[in-house]
């Protein structure tokens, strides 16, 4: 067990590891954007060294060749297709590549799968346990890029993407917004995508969508400590106004940071007003005040995007009251009970999510942990009574409310695979850990949070409880 206090770091900012400027920034620029003509690097200089930008921690760009933006293009045009291919049984096209990837995906093989009946579920465990098990061995690795996915029961994975998969998430909310009447057509000037964090410690920086003509977008958080002038406040509402994105995403809780901010230094003058042409929200629950609180200072539709970082975007709600619709994405999803057993159209159970489109992980009945009922047939087939992302606050020492992601960060830092941090009424933090270190852990919580810490090194998962554990409780 470790208990100890929380220290304050340099210039306000808490002394945890892991966000030194450009730290994980290993790639060339030439890298990120292969083929950026004069006017894209000029343009991405001005957005990195914009006199009031905030502190940027991290580089990113989307990898893209010509070839890769021509399968785009290919891929986008067939959206419409997936909309009406909706319906309770696995579709023809899944069949398929069960078909194929039966004979190169080693745990598929290890397992004689032969039919969709043979098919297990997997979980977030087998994940942990064995990625590998799942990567097709006829794919060329040349192109992965990591992730990481900090999941719902906390446990730390590694994901291994394809650059045209993670850039579908563009042309995809274009098709989404069309759908809405938004029409989100390239503007140079103005940031074509913001993603708002309200973190002390995050990823921020600056980029370019090279799929639509090289417009800028940019990661930012919100936290006064993440902007380095005089006045970090000036600051922030400058910068969000000079950039005026035309679409702007985030978690629920960093989408209402953002509000507060536009409501306390963006409500003045038309040329300072944030006017966003869409606002999607994801990661955690948005429930029905804050869709209505987003649309009242943002002025503009509101998306709930429903996703997981293993496969991708799933479903999306436009309203409080019409559940999630499905993506037109080569997906299918089933519900099933406890058993595994798939249950009939409008019966609650597990979502469960078949998702092929990441050629380094494609993943067959993959347990979400999350509970909904499908109703519906072709573009209308959708999620209703969708539940089981839920965001805890805890309370800094301070008195400043931290989000449970940045104990996340911090957990996985130290290397723990799975966990259950509650904060009591007056304060204290008790962290029950599986894996890694579980007293440096305990001392980065007590750091960040400026509060007494006691860190548990638990033998396994299961010790944490059955069910799907809840990584986070605060009564504080």
């Amino acid at each position: 067990m470790s208990e100890s206090p929380g220290l304050p770091g340099p210039a306000g900012l808490t002394a945890l590891p892991g966000y030194e400027p450009m730290g994980d920034a290993v790639r060339p620029d030439t890298e990120r954007w292969p083929g950026l003509d004069a006017a894209g690097w000029d343009r991405l200089a001005a957005l990195r060294d914009h006199p009031h930008a905030p502190r940027w921690t991290h580089a990113c760009g989307d990898l893209l060749t010509d070839d890769d933006r021509i399968a785009l293009q290919e891929w986008s045009a067939r959206l419409s297709e997936h909309e009406s291919d909706r319906r309770p049984e696995p579709p023809d096209w899944l069949l398929a590549e069960l078909d194929r990837l039966r004979h190169v995906v080693p745990l598929l093989r290890r397992l004689g799968v032969r039919g969709w009946e043979d098919v297990p579920l997997l979980s977030r465990a087998d994940l942990v346990r064995a990625v590998a098990d799942l990567v097709p061995v006829d794919v060329p690795l040349d192109r992965v890029v990591q992730g990481t996915s900090s999941g719902s029961t906390g446990s730390a994975l590694v994901i291994p993407w394809h650059p045209v998969d993670i850039a579908k998430d563009v042309p995809l909310l274009e098709h989404l917004l069309r759908r809405e009447d938004v029409d989100w057509r390239p503007d140079a000037g103005r940031m074509g995508l913001l993603s708002v964090v309200d973190q002390e410690q995050a990823f921020t920086y600056a980029s370019l969508l090279t799929t639509r003509g090289d417009q800028t977008m940019a990661r930012v958080s919100l936290h006064p400590s993440a902007w380095g002038g005089a006045d970090p406040r000036a600051d922030r509402a400058a910068f969000l106004a000079a950039a005026r994105p035309q679409v702007v995403t985030g978690s629920a809780l960093s989408l209402l940071a953002l509000a507060a901010v536009v409501g306390a230094d963006l409500s003045g003058s038309a040329d300072r007003r944030l006017r966003p042409l869409a606002v999607v929200s994801g990661a955690v629950e948005l429930s029905g005040p804050a869709r209505d609180e987003l649309s009242r200072v943002l002025g503009c539709p509101v998306l709930d995007l429903y996703g997981l970082r293993e496969v991708g975007p799933v479903a999306v709600a436009t309203s409080a009251d019409g559940g999630h619709r499905l993506v037109p994405r080569r997906t299918h999803v089933e519900i099933v009970d406890a058993a595994g057993r798939p249950v009939p159209d409008g019966t609650p159970g597990e979502v469960v999510v078949s998702s092929v489109e990441n050629p380094y992980l494609p993943l067959l009945r993959y347990r979400t942990g999350d509970r909904a009922a499908l109703v519906g047939t072709g573009a209308d087939r959708r999620l209703v009574g969708l539940e089981g992302r839920e965001a805890v606050l805890f309370t800094a020492g301070s008195g400043r409310r931290v989000q449970s992601v940045e104990l996340t960060q911090q957990m996985q830092r130290h290397g723990v695979l799975a966990w259950a941090v509650g904060q009591s009424a007056d304060g204290g933090v008790t962290a029950r850990c599986v894996g890694g270190d579980a007293d440096a852990a305990g001392r980065a919580l007590a750091t960040l949070l400026d509060q007494p810490v006691t860190a548990t090194a638990l033998t396994g998962i299961r010790d944490l409880g059955p069910g799907k554990p809840r990584r986070f409780t605060s009564e504080a």
